[in-house]
């Protein structure tokens, strides 16, 4: 990959969300409630659109700075493997589509775990980067990632990730979306094996050592 114009829907999603955050943050702030995630609004008001206008928005800018490190990390990556792969169009595509999927599954699960909730509110787009790293562990599940500086293989992290937000979601821990992690990763593992042939296989080809 030679610059980010190679990955036409990474930059664009990039754009877009510091673009919609910062518009919302700093000089719209009354569609930073109007936008974002109330699952309540959205199951008893029918505001359906949150599901998708509140992944653009983000609570503060160091919010909205860790979630576009880890879609340029990630993303750009990903999105460069599948045009290689896929060609241009059918890459960027791909990638598009595995993206607003795990978007709709963390805003879909957070809904299901909040609706009953008046008060519990939502935005960020770690549901869709979630879907997008879990998409690239299933390419190179043994790359070595840095967490908190410490080195581990992705799929290593994956686990600890899905377990951290299922113990999250039961001890409501900390101002965090974990419905909207998990659902996200799941979005993107599903939407992967489903959309990109062959990614099932290649993931067990990387643990050969097991014998599948």
């Amino acid at each position: 990959m030679n610059s980010l114009a190679d990955t036409p829907v990474t930059i664009t999603l990039l754009f877009a969300n510091v673009a919609i955050s910062l518009w919302a943050m700093y000089g719209n702030p009354v569609y930073m409630y109007k936008l974002s995630e109330w699952p309540y609004q959205i199951v008893h008001e029918n505001k359906y659109y949150q599901i998708v206008t509140s992944a653009f928005l983000h609570a503060n800018f160091m919010h909205l700075f860790f979630n576009m490190f880890a879609l340029y990390t990630f993303g750009a990556f990903l999105e460069y493997f599948f045009i290689q792969n896929l060609g241009v169009i059918g890459g960027s595509l791909y990638f598009f589509l595995i993206y607003f999927i795990s978007l709709i599954f963390g805003s879909v699960l957070t809904v299901v775990f909040h609706f009953n909730d008046p008060k519990y509110v939502a935005v960020g787009a770690s549901g869709a980067v979630s879907g997008i790293v879990f998409s690239y562990i299933i390419f190179f599940p043994q790359s070595m990632l840095y967490v908190f500086f410490i080195p581990m293989p992705a799929y290593i992290f994956a686990f600890l990730w899905l377990a951290f937000s299922v113990y999250g979601m039961k001890k409501k821990l900390g101002n965090i979306g974990h419905e909207a992690h998990l659902g996200g990763a799941l979005g993107g593992v599903i939407s992967t094996l489903i959309l990109i042939d062959g990614s099932f296989k290649i993931l067990l080809s990387h643990f050969k050592f097991l014998n599948f």
